[in-house]
């Protein structure tokens, strides 16, 4: 977390500081953009085991990249396309052995692929420093997954899978550091849906509530080429 935020900062001293010759966003622009995320989950699971209600996501990581065509200096069009890991509950117990104590691990997690039609809308496109809201809706393939782990070493894998349809939205700023090269910050709430009900079967535990709902925020640090 700690280099994460340095490197924000970093970039975002760079962007305030570099020489800039952009004209902003015009009729025509398409914009290319990279992008990783730190992420962080807003709600439980539907998934109790052993009294416990498990955090689907508690925080994890995003890679991403984008592509928008901009008809207008005001809006573009175009597609964005994710992967997210989560690391939700963790679980540790000890086990009285012969020689040392063993350890049962289990490690809940939550991946997803996302494949969406984007949007944005630049608040001031002729400017070097840009504000801009960004939006999206599409597929979410999302996979839950509980490992074990017995002694440092993985013994079983339980997994199950889901499609959904998912969108984000959120807010974000730009600095352009040439004509074709800027630098970006922005944040985003995310929503998806996930159904426990056989990742809960597969691992033996039960399904608490009919709350399929999936929503995290994140914040990216982005790269973009016009």
């Amino acid at each position: 977390m700690k280099r994460f935020l340095t490197l924000l900062l970093l970039g975002s001293l760079f962007m305030l500081t570099a020489p800039v010759r952009a004209q902003g966003i015009e009729s025509g622009t398409s914009m290319f953009s990279l992008y990783g995320s730190l992420a962080f989950g807003l709600e439980k699971s539907g998934i109790e085991l052993e009294g416990k209600n498990l955090s689907w996501g508690n925080a994890g990581g995003e890679l991403g990249f984008s592509y928008l065509f901009f008809p207008t200096p005001y809006f573009g069009l175009g597609a964005d396309l994710r992967y997210a890991g989560f690391q939700g509950s963790e679980k540790t117990e000890y086990w009285a052995g012969y020689w040392y104590w063993h350890t049962l691990e289990s490690d809940f997690e939550t991946h997803t692929l996302q494949l969406m039609a984007a949007g944005r809308i630049n608040l001031n496109p002729g400017s070097h420093v840009r504000l801009y809201i960004p939006f999206g809706a599409g597929a979410v393939f999302s996979r839950g997954l509980m490992e074990y782990t017995w002694d440092d070493y993985s013994y079983d894998t339980e997994t199950a899978s889901n499609t959904s349809l998912g969108w984000y939205a959120g807010v974000g700023v730009e600095f352009d550091s040439t004509d074709r090269f800027a630098w970006g910050l922005e944040a985003r709430y995310n929503a998806f849906r996930y159904d426990d009900t056989d990742l809960a079967r597969d691992i033996g535990g039960a399904v608490i509530n009919d709350n399929q709902n999936r929503s995290y925020v994140s914040v990216a640090l982005k790269v973009s080429f016009k």
